[in-house]
């Protein structure tokens, strides 16, 4: 991909999350325009490092935050934003980051995929190299799922990669198309769940990658992560508006809402309630069983972001750089919306009794705010 190309994609980025502005059929093309942008920068390998920055990913485990952006992934430290550690620690232009990463379960690894086509394994404490995996001839986009004994690591070239946690491939799976969002594990059928760009939602044996089942091409791609409730209903929103309760016992919906927008972030189950966004701007929430609307709030500009839920508070930001918190019972903490200078794509985090807000910005990629709003630091890498 040339930089003329890849200036043509972001600003086409732009416009998708601007999409309130347009028809369906106009942003259905610019979709496609932007799958056979990413496809030709994974078929050159000439993905350039400012290409996917505008989406930074994080993860965060007790006081440490890691934060992938750029050129580097940071460690910092989320009580004071103190910069712990970046890998790696001199910038290298054949690698930038965009993938959200990933902690294990006994928190000694951290897993961050490369726009360089690598696998990293991290020491959290340290950002040192434990090792890398190399098989994948594209980017990573989502962030990897990682269990007791694996990792599975989606890439932008169709494939699901299960690696054993010395990074060893254990098995691939191959869907129709590069696959943006992290995996869903179910430990009652020991299977993983893996939403994909082709419309279609696979459900796979965790041990040996064996397709359990997969539903029909539905009505858009999926790019969000399912979210499973304990009752095992899977919650997912698509490009074709709809949110899907799906039993995969039964390999059939429950129910489906049709949202005024597409639908790109996650849903988070509060109670009995799913909330959700979608591009137009809206929080919706709906009744877990039914699908009937609770409430539904509208912000003024699009939403790509999963919103979190912290001491029955929901926080969500938008594109407008504006973050809003709102009671389960859709009433708005904030009378006024806590308003940053940059733009909120990506889902906050919370530490140490404050809210992390990752930023597309100028000066700062990281804001830390108290639940009354107020700020407790701002963090920006130094170059």
């Amino acid at each position: 991909m040339n930089p003329l190309q890849s200036g043509v994609l972001i600003n086409l980025t732009h416009i998708f999350v601007h999409r309130k502005k347009w028809n369906e059929k106009i942003s259905q093309v610019i979709l496609a325009i932007i799958y056979l942008l990413v496809f030709a920068t994974s078929l050159t390998a000439c993905a350039p490092a400012s290409m996917m920055s505008n989406w930074p990913g994080s993860a965060v485990k007790d006081d440490m935050v890691y934060v992938a952006y750029q050129a580097h992934l940071y460690a910092i430290q989320a009580s004071n934003g103190t910069e712990l550690w970046r890998f790696p620690k001199e910038t290298d232009n054949k690698i930038s980051f965009y993938a959200p990463p990933a902690l294990s379960p006994d928190g000694t690894q951290l897993i961050a995929g490369g726009f360089n086509h690598v696998l990293y394994s991290l020491d959290p404490n340290t950002g040192s190299e434990q090792w890398r995996f190399e098989e994948s001839k594209y980017p990573y986009i989502a962030g990897p799922l990682i269990t007791e004994d694996s990792i599975y690591a989606p890439t932008n070239d169709h494939l699901l990669y299960a690696l054993d946690r010395k990074g060893n491939k254990r098995w691939e799976f191959k869907t129709n198309a590069p696959i943006w969002a992290t995996p869903t594990y179910d430990p009652a059928c020991e299977c993983i769940y893996v939403a994909c760009l082709d419309h279609i939602l696979y459900a796979l044996r965790a041990r040996d990658g064996a397709l359990l089942w997969k539903t029909e091409r539905l009505e858009g791609a999926i790019a969000s992560s399912p979210v499973l409730s304990e009752d095992g209903i899977l919650y997912f929103g698509t490009f074709g508006k709809l949110l899907h309760a799906f039993d995969p016992r039964a390999k059939a919906d429950v129910w489906t809402y049709t949202a005024s927008n597409w639908i790109w972030g996650s849903p988070l189950l509060v109670e009995d309630q799913v909330i959700f966004s979608d591009l137009s701007g809206n929080v919706i929430a709906l009744d877990s069983k039914n699908g009937a609307e609770r409430w539904k709030i509208a912000t003024n500009a699009a939403i790509t972001a999963q919103p979190i839920v912290y001491q029955n508070v929901i926080y969500i930001g938008n594109e407008a750089g504006e973050l809003y918190a709102i009671d389960l019972q859709g009433n708005l903490i904030w009378q006024q919306p806590k308003k940053f200078d940059g733009k909120i794509l990506t889902t906050a985090l919370v530490a140490d009794e404050i809210i992390l807000i990752p930023l597309v910005a100028k000066d700062n990629l990281m804001i830390a705010i108290n639940q009354d709003g107020g700020q407790a630091w701002a963090y920006q890498p130094v170059k």
